[in-house]
């Protein structure tokens, strides 16, 4: 019996190329379907079980893009991801990198947090662009567990969101965007997007207006602190005046001669935590103590 000829088994061949770049591309991490929804991503737990019990994986995902879109800042924006900043700072020799703060991070408030500060990158960049490449940049290399960023809400828009969440993907590390609640509106890459609202003495109110593989949810509460009692705040009221007092008893005694005497700022000297300098970092420098 006659050899097959080549051009009878070309056909076979070409028909497997298709079939092996189909299933390539089905196993891409970017792609998702629907046959997935039960397959729970990698995550981080987030120290709130209430709201680990919404979240896919049951926790912050590992790798990815996740929003928090808040009114005003300084709602417990911070609290909420505290107990994450911990223990990425304590268990990964990685960098976690805070781009463009709207405040200097208060070194002294984070360790008492139990945060190591050893861990913690501030990088303030100039202008917007910088600041999306430095992100973009942070985000890809490997060397960070965690970014929390502060962009141009104004020139921010859904590709830089698609460059930023590749990016992480790539670095296995998780981005948090703080953006300001009216961004609901408007389209966004993230896998995770939260819109947090204070609920109380020490509360925080989670509505997950996005997250992987299910429909978004409102009314989580989750409490991020506890509540001073008055004698407390009495105490703390007592200690911050004599702090005030004593800075401006030593600006006094430093000045060499009567024409050096000047106001001072006490609540910038008093805001100003130690070994962190309250003017805008050019480039990048660690948390110190």
């Amino acid at each position: 019996m006659a050899t097959p000829s080549s051009a009878f088994r070309e056909p076979s061949v070409q028909s497997e190329l298709p079939a092996r770049s189909l299933q390539t591309l089905l196993e891409h991490p970017a792609l998702w379907r629907a046959g997935q929804l039960q397959r729970a991503p990698a995550a981080h737990p987030s120290g709130f079980p209430e709201l680990d019990a919404h979240l896919p994986g049951g926790g912050w995902p590992r790798a990815g893009l996740a929003e928090c879109l808040l009114d005003t800042t300084g709602v417990g924006e911070l609290r909420v991801l505290a107990p994450l900043i911990r223990a990425l700072s304590r268990s990964e020799a990685r960098w976690i990198a805070w781009i463009n703060p709207p405040f200097t991070p208060y070194a002294p408030a984070l360790a008492a947090l139990d945060i190591d500060l050893e861990r913690m990158l501030v990088i303030s960049p100039r202008t917007h662009r910088e600041a999306v490449w430095a992100l973009e940049q942070t985000s890809r290399s490997g060397s960070c567990s965690l970014a929390l960023a502060w962009l141009d809400e104004r020139q921010l828009g859904p590709r830089d969101t698609r460059r930023l969440q590749f990016a992480a993907q790539q670095g296995q590390m998780l981005t948090c965007l703080f953006r300001p609640a009216q961004a609901a509106a408007t389209q966004s890459m993230a896998e995770l997007r939260l819109a947090l609202a204070p609920a109380g003495p020490g509360r925080l109110r989670i509505d997950i207006r996005k997250r992987r593989g299910s429909w978004p949810v409102s009314g989580i509460e989750v409490q991020v602190e506890t509540p001073d009692s008055p004698e407390a705040v009495y105490v703390q009221l007592d200690h911050w005046r004599r702090q005030r007092a004593a800075a401006v008893t030593d600006a006094v005694t430093d000045a060499k001669e009567p024409a050096d005497l000047a106001p001072v700022d006490t609540a910038t000297a008093l805001d100003a935590s130690p070994g962190v300098s309250n003017s805008p970092v050019d480039a990048v420098a660690p948390v110190t103590h």
